[in-house]
């Protein structure tokens, strides 16, 4: 578990600590560092603090009783997530002034398993871009360190049209949490603007404001925003809001992902290939590229499911696929039509040997065996390749009457145009 993150476990309770340090080990298989004391708590932080993801502290321990492990810990840079018996609001003020990721009750009956979906979505923010934009220079960084605590990337924006800039230079922006009432361009016309490039399944937009208008939030929810947090707003509210929104397009991406995606081999499937060739064409064309269409096929592939079983068959067919997926890793569309068939397409300049680079699949795939329980299988490929500016149904025919062609010729070859001089035949 070298490359796992490590916890930083504080808890004085022997008995809540190896609970926890199990859950944490076989649920999220992170590594975790216990200690019982503040004292060996601070010579572990001194000494590895660059090594904690994050640190989950008992603010009340036999030698700090007052919370100043959690100080410590914040001190040097570690997000910490707080477990506490007690609770009023003197010490959950103190909570929110710490800025800490979370804290959680102890006496709440699912407290492990709010600690563990903690955990889990605080490794997952550490790769999610989010967006802040508020003409009040305090509130934008009031709102930014909030996100931050969270592990979020944060970027920040004081009007509408920096924001935009912002989202040019970085589309894969997840969240946008922004104001109403701002200079150049207000809350609304940016909702407008980033909806007309960005649909509420791919990115999400708070809006926020300290306006007392009665149906802003219905105004701003209509516009295009997915939520609204009027200002001020708890600590609470706000992070809950921002992790359902977050979470909601991590659902919608795995809903998309479980029908675009072969679950054998994780290439897609035809569905994704047909709702998304014409527009992968239609960028090639634009920016001067050529594409090829390829059917691509295991030869004798019965032979393998009758010889070893259809267990060594799927085995043979995820192999086959991350090499066909590994020689086209970008500009790329890899497919598994069904059964044993694939089909390529793929974008590239006038220099490129796209033939060549089909050659290559073909002589990586001759060249790799696959052991299944103590039996060596080793396989080869058929291609059939259409280079030839068609639209994507004759090309497909094409391809496929080529691949069709290969088999004939002795199997193991990759056949294209007759004027092709690297053409196997």
């Amino acid at each position: 578990m070298a490359d796992s993150p490590t916890v930083l476990l504080v808890e004085d309770s022997k008995f809540f600590a190896s609970m926890l340090h199990r859950r944490i080990r076989e649920d999220l298989d992170f590594n975790v560092e216990w200690k019982a004391t503040y004292a060996d708590a601070v010579a572990a932080i001194d000494c590895c603090q660059d090594d904690y993801l994050v640190a989950v502290l008992d603010v009340t321990l036999p030698d700090a009783p007052n919370g100043e492990i959690v100080e410590y810990a914040l001190k040097k840079g570690i997000p910490s997530i707080l477990f506490t018996a007690g609770f009023d609001s003197a010490i959950r003020s103190q909570f929110i002034t710490w800025n800490i990721v979370d804290y959680i009750l102890k006496d709440s009956g699912d407290c492990v398993d709010t600690l563990i979906h903690t955990l889990t979505r605080i490794r997952k923010n550490r790769d999610i871009k989010t967006l802040v934009v508020d003409d009040s220079k305090p509130i934008r960084e009031a709102v930014a360190q909030l996100l931050g605590t969270q592990l979020y990337q944060v970027f920040t924006a004081s009007d509408g049209e920096e924001a935009l800039h912002v989202l040019e230079e970085h589309p894969d922006i997840m969240l946008v949490v922004t104001d109403y009432d701002m200079p150049n361009m207000d809350g609304f016309e940016l909702i407008r603007r980033i909806r007309e490039r960005y649909s509420k399944n791919d990115l999400a937009i708070i809006g926020m404001s300290a306006g007392g208008e009665e149906l802003l939030s219905a105004k701003l929810i209509k516009t295009g925003a997915n939520d609204f947090v009027p200002k001020p707003f708890q600590v609470e509210e706000f992070h809950c809001r921002v992790g359902h929104s977050i979470e909601m397009l991590e659902n919608i991406a795995l809903i998309r992902d479980l029908s675009y995606k072969d679950p054998l081999t994780r290439l897609y499937n035809r569905r994704y290939f047909f709702e998304n060739a014409e527009p992968f064409i239609s960028h090639a064309q634009k920016h001067g590229n050529r594409y090829c269409v390829a059917m691509l096929d295991i030869d004798h592939f019965k032979n393998v499911n009758d010889t070893y079983g259809h267990d060594a068959g799927d085995e043979v067919l995820k192999n086959v696929s991350a090499l066909i997926a590994q020689g086209f890793p970008e500009r790329a569309i890899v497919t598994r039509f069904g059964g044993e068939e694939f089909c390529v397409l793929t974008a590239h300049d006038e220099s490129e040997d796209i033939l060549g680079k089909f050659e290559a699949v073909r002589a990586t795939v001759e060249a790799t065996s696959v052991t299944v329980n103590g039996s060596t299988i080793e396989v080869t490929i058929s291609t059939g390749l259409c280079c030839e500016p068609e639209n994507l149904e004759a090309m497909l025919k094409l391809s496929d009457s080529r691949l069709y062609a290969a088999k004939e010729s002795g199997r193991n070859r990759v056949v294209a145009s007759p004027a092709s001089p690297n053409v196997r035949s």
